[in-house]
């Protein structure tokens, strides 16, 4: 297989400089392919791909925005009607996953190889965009809901973390693992690259000294399953001595986007369509923040098509400075259930980029934002060691002028986030039962 994967990543190595138009026909072929199997293989798309479809049976892409979004409700409820029986064998061999449970219960689904074989591909892109040689070793500490880890102090190891290399070794630790302990572990591995949550990343730099944290040989952490805090980059810099690599992905599409030299996150457009969307459910214009939905193109065993998978993020400007003409997402926001609901109807996405600044009131050095009601949000923290007596009023005049008039802070000290059953630690989380924002009329900020 590799030879079959090194011709694959060359290509995908070429589409990433593609001019537009060239890049838009590789693109519409596969979504067109993938809309003709769905609609014939699964009556439940028959009736939600009908408005592509000419009377001449030609696939008419430009009334997309006519096909219905598809939501988390719609797969509990019609899973098995969204499933391929029989899947041809050219498709890859269909495999049963589910997701980390992050947004709610874990959802059950079919994938079939292709998803998996483009997927490790377009990581492997990303990887050598970033100077990560495939045949070093890789150390991954997850979360491992659908696979089986060791515990600490051993982990996992086999073989192959790219599929072009089936050599490389590739440890695994849970991120249950208290952060000390991880520590231990990346010492002993001393794999150059490590993937993981940005929150357990942060945690392991305020773990260590810079001098003890570049002792571990880390070159590369690459950021997955979470959105990426302001300062996070520079305090792995700092502790660690290794460069950052942010990735968005979910389990039901793959690999989405990727970030660039600049700092940009590029669409994989070669896997994913990506659609922002307002609350009328148009296209954002660059600069605007909406809803995420997405389409995978190579899931044949049970696709998903237009499907809105609970984030938030902002739409970016068609080029970016580092020459490629995939489309950017400026910014990832987070999950959309997350979202700051006031009592006249207000909403607020909570961000990284609003929380900073309370730094000079509180002394944070990892912190967590609750809303507990309509009026009231904690802000839970974990001290910076400095000492610092926190300004309860100046952190309460800034959020009511940053966040909302009629909001109440209420600070938390804590020694540590405790991470959920997907092994996510959640940086922003709104505690109101869904009746009472559902009952909320606003619109968004």
């Amino acid at each position: 297989m590799t030879a079959t994967f090194e011709k694959y990543v060359s290509s995908l190595q070429r589409t990433e400089w593609a001019a537009l138009n060239e890049s838009a026909r590789y693109h519409q072929n596969l979504l067109v392919r993938l809309v003709r199997h769905a609609h014939h293989a699964l009556p439940f798309y028959q009736s939600q791909l009908a408005p592509l479809f000419a009377s001449s049976g030609e696939v008419d892409l430009t009334r997309w925005n006519e096909v219905p979004i598809l939501t988390r409700e719609d797969i509990v409820a019609r899973n098995a009607d969204l499933r391929v029986a029989n899947l041809a064998a050219e498709y890859g061999e269909v495999a049963e996953i589910q997701t980390s449970g992050s947004t709610g219960a874990p959802l059950q689904m079919a994938v079939n190889g292709m998803v998996t074989f483009a997927t490790n591909a377009l990581f492997t892109r990303t990887a050598r965009r970033f100077g990560m040689d495939t045949s070093r070793p890789f150390a991954r500490i997850g979360g491992f809901r659908t696979e089986r880890v060791a515990d600490y102090p051993k982990g996992s190891t086999n073989k192959g973390w790219s599929f072009a290399d089936s050599s490389a070794p590739y440890h695994k630790l849970k991120v249950a693992t208290p952060t000390a302990q991880q520590v231990e572990w990346l010492g002993r591995t001393r794999a150059p690259y490590v993937a993981t949550m940005p929150s357990n990343a942060l945690a392991v730099c305020h773990a260590v000294t810079p001098g003890l944290g570049r002792a571990l040989g880390i070159e590369r952490v690459v950021l997955i399953g979470e959105t990426v805090p302001d300062g996070a980059r520079e305090l792995i810099a700092e502790r660690l001595g290794a460069r950052s690599v942010a990735i968005y992905a979910c389990q039901e599409i793959g690999q989405i986007a990727s970030e660039c030299e600049a700092g940009q996150y590029h669409v994989e457009v070669e896997n994913a369509l990506v659609e922002i969307i307002d609350e009328e459910g148009r296209d954002v214009a660059p600069g605007g923040r909406g809803r995420v939905v997405v389409t995978g193109l190579y899931n044949y065993a049970m696709p998903f098509i237009r499907y809105e998978i609970g984030d938030i993020a902002v739409a970016g400007r068609e080029r970016c400075s580092c020459g490629r003409a995939l489309p950017v997402i400026k910014q990832i926001e987070g999950r959309s259930r997350n979202t700051f609901v006031f009592r006249d109807g207000a909403r607020f996405w909570p961000r990284s980029a609003v929380v900073q600044p309370m730094y000079a009131f509180v002394p944070f050095s990892r912190y967590q934002l609750v809303q507990l009601d309509h009026e009231t949000i904690e802000l839970r923290y974990v001290p910076d060691g400095s000492r610092r007596k926190a300004d309860v009023v100046a952190v309460n005049a800034y959020a009511r002028e940053a966040i909302h008039p009629s909001v109440t802070v209420r600070l938390v000290e804590v020694d540590s986030f405790a991470p959920g059953p997907s092994g996510k630690i959640q940086q922003f989380i709104c505690a109101l039962p869904a009746l009472q924002i559902a009952a909320t009329a606003g619109v968004p900020d």
